[in-house]
């Protein structure tokens, strides 16, 4: 009898499963997850085993508007508040970096989406540059 829980268990699991799309983006990086860009054509993938990490979510960078705001403050003077917050962002993203194989961000029209290889190297270093001339 046991057994026989245990099957009905894995299979009502199994059943359970959200669907996973794959899509391709502007820069032609392929991209899979349960929640693809919005009006992006996507097709469904089979998954044959379930995630390792059920329920926990992606890290996330900093928004956007806190990268262009680092941006815009290393083109001028800071006050020292500015700084601790430039730096701290920047930290936090360098860590997201160094400790995910997958990022998303949020996009300014609300949907989400992951970072290509191109993409995380570029925020590394301006993240990095950030730590560098914010972090003292």
């Amino acid at each position: 009898m046991r057994y026989l829980t245990y099957l009905v268990l894995m299979v009502s699991t199994t059943l359970n499963a959200g669907t996973i799309h794959k899509w391709v983006d502007e820069n032609g990086n392929v991209h899979y997850g349960d929640a693809p860009p919005v009006k992006t054509k996507t097709e469904n993938v089979r998954v044959q085993a379930a995630p390792s990490n059920p329920g926990k979510p992606l890290p996330r960078l900093s928004t956007s508007d806190d990268t262009k705001q680092a941006g815009d403050k290393a083109q001028q003077e800071v006050s020292a508040e500015q700084a601790r917050k430039i730096c701290e962002a920047a930290r936090k993203d360098l860590d997201v970096i160094n400790t995910s194989n997958r990022i998303r961000i949020q996009q300014a029209d609300g949907s989400e989406r992951y970072l290509g290889e191109a993409e995380i190297a570029e925020r590394k270093a301006k993240s990095q540059t950030d730590v560098d001339r914010f972090c003292k």
